[in-house]
């Protein structure tokens, strides 16, 4: 499965393995940093990404979601709330959408 935002992609192998690459200016890729661009497919190791293996990603303009089983997990702008967490901070690797944000919905 591949997804494309704003400014980077990320791809989800069949392993479950997570792939990011392009602008991290917002911590969109889940790398830990604002480095550069990555202007080949980085792997992140799944430690980076809640250690489940991904079977969902998807990018917006400057954020990336993952789902993973059972739950989802975030990273990137985080100015409006869009990654999830509850609060507008910036995420710079991907970090758990707790549970009861989705109030009991299973998500797949």
């Amino acid at each position: 499965m591949v997804a494309a935002g704003d400014e980077h992609t990320a791809c989800v192998s069949a392993k479950g393995t997570l792939w990011t690459w392009e602008s991290h200016s917002a911590g969109q890729l889940g790398h830990g940093d604002m480095m550069e661009p990555r202007q080949r497919p980085t792997r992140l190791g799944k430690d980076m990404y809640g250690g489940s293996p991904a079977v969902m990603v998807s990018c917006g303009d400057q954020h990336t979601l993952d789902t993973l089983v059972p739950t989802d997990v975030g990273c990137g702008w985080g100015y409006t709330g869009q990654v999830g967490h509850g609060d507008t901070a910036n995420k710079l690797v991907f970090m758990l959408v707790a549970e009861e944000r989705f109030r009991g919905a299973q998500i797949v």
